[in-house]
C-alpha cells in the first residue's frame, strides 16, 4: 500500500485487488479504468488498484475532445494506446506519455487480467490481432496489430499461451512424455507417412517448448493456437503434417 496526500487528502495506492479487498470486500472494481467515472475505484494495467480523483475533457491543438482521468498515478488520456501503472510520481497534474506506457507493458512481470484473455483466445485458435480486439478497448486494426505483436514478444504472455497450449494438449492425451514416447517409437520405425508423423510432433514439440537452443522458434501455430480441424488431426491416429509456417529469430537479434 502506498499513500500520497493530493489536495489535502490522503489517496491510496494498493498493490493488487487481495489487498484492496482487505479494506474493502463488497465495493466495486472497474475493470477498465477508461471507462471508469471520477470516484471509481479501478484496477490499473499493471494490476494495482486506485480510485479516479477526476475525469474530464479537454481540447487537443486540432479542437479534437479528448477523455483524461486523473489518480494518484497521475493524469491518463483514455486513449486505448496508454497504459495506467507504476509508482505515485511527484506531479500527478502531468500527462503520462506513450513511452512510459510501452515501457510498463513490456517490463511489467505479473501479466494483467487482459493479458490473461489474450492468451487463452490465441491458444485457442483466434488470431492475435482478433484476440486483441476481443479483449482490448480498441476498434483499430493496425494499433491491435503491432500491440498484439508487442504482447507476444514479452515473457509473460509467452509463457501464459504455452500453458494454454499444454491444456489443450493434455486434454487430447497429447502430454509431453506421450509426444517423447511417441517421437522415440517414430525415430525406431521410421517410413514415409511416420515422416510425416514426426515433422507434426517435431512441431507440437515445438509448440510445448521442449526444444531450448540458441535459437527461439516462432511458430505461427503457437501464436494463432490450434483450429478445431487441427486438433482433430492431431490426435487421429493418421496425423498428418499441420501445415504452419515458421521464422526463426536470433536472440541476440534486437526484438523492437
Amino acid at each position: 500500500m502506498v499513500t500520497k496526500t493530493i489536495s489535502r487528502n490522503q489517496e491510496i495506492l494498493y498493490q493488487n485487488v487481495e489487498e484492496f479487498r482487505n479494506f474493502y470486500k463488497n465495493k466495486t472494481l472497474v475493470s477498465n479504468w477508461r471507462e471508469a467515472q471520477e470516484g471509481d475505484w479501478v484496477i490499473t494495467d499493471d494490476s494495482q488498484v486506485c480510485k479516479i480523483l477526476r475525469r474530464s475533457t479537454m481540447k487537443t491543438s486540432t479542437g479534437k475532445e479528448m477523455d483524461y482521468v486523473r489518480t494518484i498515478l497521475g493524469t491518463y488520456t483514455t486513449n486505448p494506446n496508454v497504459d495506467m501503472g507504476g509508482k505515485p510520481p511527484k506531479n500527478i497534474y502531468s500527462f503520462s506519455n506513450k513511452k512510459f506506457s510501452k515501457k510498463l507493458r513490456e517490463e511489467r512481470e505479473k501479466p494483467t487480467n487482459n493479458e490473461f484473455l489474450f492468451a487463452k483466445y490465441v491458444a485457442k485458435g483466434m488470431s492475435p490481432t482478433d484476440a486483441y480486439l476481443r479483449v482490448f478497448p480498441t476498434n483499430k486494426q493496425q494499433y491491435a496489430k503491432e500491440s498484439a505483436r508487442g504482447l507476444l514478444k514479452t515473457e509473460r504472455v509467452q509463457k501464459l499461451v504455452t500453458e494454454e497450449i499444454e491444456v489443450i494438449l493434455s486434454d487430447i492425451g497429447a502430454s509431453k512424455e506421450y509426444l517423447l514416447e511417441m517421437t522415440k517409437n517414430i525415430i525406431d520405425n521410421i517410413d514415409g507417412k511416420d515422416g510425416d508423423k514426426l515433422r507434426a510432433i517435431e512441431l507440437m514439440m515445438k509448440i510445448a517448448g521442449m526444444f531450448p537452443n540458441d535459437k527461439k522458434t516462432e511458430s505461427l501455430t503457437v501464436f494463432q493456437g490450434f483450429s478445431e480441424d487441427q486438433l482433430k488431426r492431431i490426435s487421429s491416429d493418421n496425423v498428418k503434417v499441420i501445415g504452419h509456417a515458421e521464422k526463426t529469430i536470433n536472440d541476440k537479434t534486437d526484438p523492437s
